[in-house]
């Protein structure tokens, strides 16, 4: 009777031990479909060996389809099986679910292999596309992981990007933005002159005119910057680079407010002769009798200002544009995020100048604005 229990109690062991290790054991093929000139294929090929090529219940078969007819051909039926409107490159197929761009690879494959992981009784659609077989409904995985995609920020920890909303961090950030005191301080100045002069259409046409230049400015250079960041966005050093950019001037503005605590100045980045010298200028353009010539030359001000002045929130309009490059949005729609982020950079000046202007006072706000704005910022 001994014998035959232990007997028995083998063989679940053995029955147990052969389970686990079939299910540990269970490889998941990655099928991915490239092109040699292409940019953001090479930032996924990093990014697959990086994290699976030493897995070994990972196969990640690569398909060159800028130079095998074959895979171009399996890769276009695809597209096809998977209801794509794009037939575009990179592309990932694992199992019943296809995945497309770099932001969706490289935000999602790991959510779809841990799920087979768990449920490793799954069809691979390649694999019958390649011979030929009917494919139905219930070969395709419909789950959509993109609310599931998350990143670990130190101290706060893990948080979902589908909770990050890009028009309130535009609103957000571009608010924080506009708490520049090395722009500001200048249109206080205009302001004050402007209100001596006692001349409300002056006022108005000069005050928005500086203020309009510089949001149109800042437009450009903040899509200029996505153009570059698109291409760079999800190359692991340049993230990296961004994230520092963004603590220097972190540490850069709260080093500034503690200095200014100490001092009555205003922006430090600018030289103080050439602060002067620009006073002078724009003191010889509000005396123009002219209005269109003080027009055109408090807007090549502004234009001046606000290159040279950038270095004072650099690092803000750069971690905006970056996010819009990561999130993989059309021209269109990253304009509109970045147009919304201008507006309310511009916010807090119109503000100013529409008190000043129909007040027709300027309270002394320059020092302790460019103080505190560093410490917000």
């Amino acid at each position: 009777m001994k014998s035959i229990l232990k007997i028995i109690l083998i063989v679940l062991i053995s029955t147990l031990f052969f389970t686990v290790n079939a299910e540990s054991d269970e490889q998941i093929v990655i099928h991915y479909f490239y092109e040699e000139t292409c940019d953001n294929c090479s930032v996924v090929t990093g990014f697959l060996n990086d994290e699976y090529q030493n897995d070994s219940n990972i196969i990640i078969n690569k398909y060159n389809i800028s130079e095998d007819q074959e895979a171009e051909n399996l890769f276009l039926s695809l597209i096809v099986t998977f209801n794509r409107d794009v037939s575009s490159v990179p592309y990932v197929v694992v199992g019943g679910k296809d995945l497309q761009s770099t932001y969706e690879i490289t935000g999602e494959l790991e959510l779809v292999i841990e799920y087979y992981r768990s449920n490793p009784n799954f069809t691979d659609i390649v694999e019958k596309v390649k011979n030929d077989e009917v494919i139905i409904s219930s070969d395709f995985l419909a789950i959509d992981f993109s609310g599931e995609r998350t990143i670990k920020l130190p101290i706060i920890g893990e948080v979902k990007l589908a909770n990050f909303s890009l028009i309130l961090g535009a609103i957000f950030i571009g608010l924080i933005d506009g708490f520049n005191p090395c722009a500001m301080w200048i249109l206080v100045f205009l302001i004050t002159l402007l209100i001596n002069m006692k001349n409300r259409k002056k006022m108005w046409i000069l005050g928005l005119a500086f203020i309009l230049t510089s949001g149109l400015i800042y437009y450009i250079i903040m899509m200029s910057w996505l153009q570059i960041a698109v291409k760079l966005a999800l190359i692991r050093a340049f993230q990296i680079i961004i994230g520092v950019l963004a603590l220097i001037m972190a540490i850069f503005s709260i080093r500034h407010f503690y200095k200014q605590m100490r001092i009555e100045s205003g922006c430090v980045v600018s030289n103080p002769l050439e602060k002067r010298k620009l006073m002078v200028k724009i003191k010889k353009i509000i005396n123009q009798n002219n209005l269109w010539l003080a027009l055109v030359g408090i807007i090549s001000v502004a234009i001046s200002v606000n290159i040279i002045e950038l270095a004072c929130s650099a690092g803000l309009p750069v971690v905006y544009s970056t996010m819009l490059a990561f999130h993989e949005l059309s021209i269109f729609e990253s304009a509109l995020y970045i147009l919304v982020y201008v507006i309310f950079f511009i916010f807090d000046d119109l503000l100013i100048f529409t008190i000043a202007a129909v007040s027709f006072r300027v309270t002394g706000i320059s020092n302790k604005y460019a103080k505190y704005s560093n410490l917000i910022g």
